[in-house]
């Protein structure tokens, strides 16, 4: 963990022990290398729902805007499988 967020282990001991709060930077750092986003480590209150809707959002602005009306059309249609699917599982 150190190594790949450039935190050092000192200060990573320090957290994980609560002897330390991190810095912006820090969780930034942690964020880039962790299956976590920055906010859910900023407000660990954040149920998995809003954190999933965060992670969408996050990626919709993060794609070209010229892209943009494609990801969502593919959202869409991956939603609609997804939702097919499960109503064909909850059946069975």
């Amino acid at each position: 963990l150190s190594d790949l967020s450039h935190v050092s282990v000192k200060q990573i001991a320090k957290i994980e022990k609560g002897q330390m709060n991190p810095s912006f930077l820090i969780l930034k750092a942690l964020a880039k290398i962790l299956p976590i986003s920055l906010d859910s480590l900023i407000n660990p209150d954040v149920s998995p729902e809003d954190e999933g809707a965060g992670q969408m959002k996050m990626l919709y602005c993060s794609c070209p805007s010229e892209m943009r009306e494609t990801l969502l059309h593919h959202t869409q249609e991956t939603m609609k499988e997804l939702t097919e699917l499960s109503e064909k599982f909850e059946m069975n």
